[in-house]
């Protein structure tokens, strides 16, 4: 019967962020169904202007969701509590990104909240290309494995032979840490983000004898 050792091994890797993600959240409500949809509609161009007075391409701010809908306020009716019609609210989900400078940033974060109807809005930082990264991770983890693999074998008294199988599901490039909130009340002070960690793992078979 063959003998043979698996060893699971682990890995992982640093990247700086070299992008900002900014999404933001324009509200309000009307009387009608027609003055909430015109009202996100203004404030999303007012906002644009904003950006663009900023010196960014106004079309790089997007759309990433939009909804109208009824509004209900709670009323007592004879000592009953009911909902009453409130109008329309509205609500348009944004989203933009640009390079991880921090004058960029600043700038754009000033334009933000210097704006008409201004939205509430969060930051993040992205590293924009993470195959460098998760490669450097994929291999640490075969070095951790081997490492591993060399422990065990010579623990248990048995010589450590050629390579039979390697097993290998490619995890998601997402980081464990690559996002960092940041609210516009940060703004002037020195942002420093912190490193993305791109973490993967391996599972390597050797021979074994003696």
């Amino acid at each position: 019967m063959d003998r043979t050792m698996t060893v699971t091994g682990a890995g992982s890797a640093l990247a700086a962020p070299d992008r900002v993600r900014i999404d933001g959240e324009l509200s309000g409500k009307c009387n009608t169904y027609a003055e909430a949809a015109t009202a996100s509609a203004e404030a999303v161009r007012g906002l644009k202007k904003a950006v663009g007075d900023a010196g960014f391409d106004m079309d790089s701010l997007k759309t990433s969701g939009f909804s109208v809908s009824a509004a209900y306020r709670v009323v007592d009716r004879d000592g009953v509590r009911a909902n009453a019609f409130d109008g329309f609210a509205y609500s348009h989900r944004v989203t933009m990104t640009v390079d991880a400078a921090e004058d960029n940033l600043g700038r754009l974060i000033e334009s933000l909240i210097s704006s008409e109807g201004a939205p509430e809005f969060h930051v993040s930082y992205l590293v924009s290309d993470p195959s460098k990264p998760m490669a450097e991770a994929r291999t640490a983890a075969v070095k951790d494995a081997r490492h591993r693999a060399r422990e065990l074998a010579d623990a248990a008294g048995v010589k450590l032979g050629g390579i039979v199988s390697i097993a290998y599901v490619s995890s998601p490039c997402r980081p464990s840490a690559a996002r960092r909130m940041m609210l516009g009340s940060c703004i002037g002070d020195a942002i420093t983000p912190e490193d993305a960690e791109y973490q993967d793992s391996v599972s390597v078979t050797w021979e074994i004898s003696g």
